[in-house]
């Protein structure tokens, strides 16, 4: 193996240009560089530099292996720098994961607190299906996930959870709007907009609807709840939402009414099984439920006229 000493000699020869002021600049004697520089070369078996008398002049095999010596020290001195940010717990980089109308709503706030207790570190938001969050939290793509939990998952931990109410999206000109909130048994026969089988709400939603007689007529699925106000908007049906897309519908405009279910929607935050936790994930946690309180409250329906 070569010595990282020499190394660090040979470097020094090349950038001072004589082999004493490397000595001079290490504080060593000019024979330790000498035989500092005999061994890399046996070590190396490149001849280094041609000796004139006092002189010592580089070869073409001397700037070639400065230009990889120079690659490892710069690595080096990366290391080093990073040594007090890693003395002192600071964070360097967070991957984090969300459903996409989690990502597009509540997350960023979450995120801009996390950014100013932790200035140096570099964010990275991602938006994915928790189907797609979960084995890539799992296997270290994602420091941070937040998902639907459906059911107790090998491989991960669970470190907050909460649950969000459901409301209902209506057309503005629909009869039901002159009500402050709807029931199951009033969307009997009408049209509703549903959810591909793969959606976390459509599940949920075809139980609380399912006494429903005569059950409501579904022409349309989706498989995100952020596509349902714009069809809404466009008079393609009602749609019962999680708290997150019935707060952007009405930040639009559009009407919003609370939905009478036991029902939840429900989001976990998860990381690897196997991780330390790391101070900011508590930081995570403390942002995530003060956020997380806005969408758990009926205020923003004090906006209807």
């Amino acid at each position: 193996m070569l010595s990282q000493r020499s190394l660090e000699v040979f470097r020094e020869v090349m950038l001072y240009g004589s082999l004493v002021g490397a000595a001079q600049q290490l504080h060593i004697s000019q024979p330790a560089v000498s035989r500092h520089i005999s061994d890399l070369e046996a070590q190396t078996g490149l001849k280094l530099f041609r000796r004139t008398g006092n002189r010592a002049t580089p070869t073409k095999e001397a700037f070639g292996l400065l230009a990889e010596v120079d690659r490892a020290f710069i690595g080096l001195r990366e290391i080093e720098a990073q040594v007090p940010r890693i003395a002192s717990g600071e964070v360097d980089s967070i991957t984090l994961a969300a459903m996409p109308v989690v990502a597009t709503t509540m997350l960023p706030e979450v995120v801009a607190g996390l950014s100013r207790e932790f200035p140096s570190a570099s964010v990275e938001l991602q938006s994915a299906h928790s189907t797609h969050i979960i084995p890539r939290v799992r296997g270290g793509s994602f420091a941070l996930g937040i998902v639907s939990l459906r059911q107790p998952t090998i491989g991960v931990r669970v470190m907050w959870r909460d649950s969000f109410p459901y409301y209902c999206l209506l057309p503005s000109d629909d009869p039901l709007a002159a009500r402050e909130v709807i029931r199951p048994a009033d969307l009997a026969g009408r049209h509703l907009i549903g959810y591909a089988e793969t959606a976390v709400s459509g599940v949920m939603l075809d139980r609380a609807l399912s006494g429903v007689s005569p059950p409501p007529i579904i022409r349309m699925r989706v498989h995100l709840s952020k596509t349902t106000w714009a069809l809404v908007e466009n008079g393609c049906g009602i749609a019962i939402v999680d708290s997150f897309a019935a707060h952007v519908h009405r930040s639009r405009g559009g009407t919003v009414r609370k939905f009478d279910t036991d029902t939840k929607f429900d989001l976990t935050l998860i990381v690897w099984d196997g991780a330390i936790r790391d101070h900011y994930v508590d930081h995570f946690i403390n942002a995530l439920s003060a956020v997380s309180e806005q969408y758990k409250s009926d205020g923003f329906l004090s906006l209807i006229s």
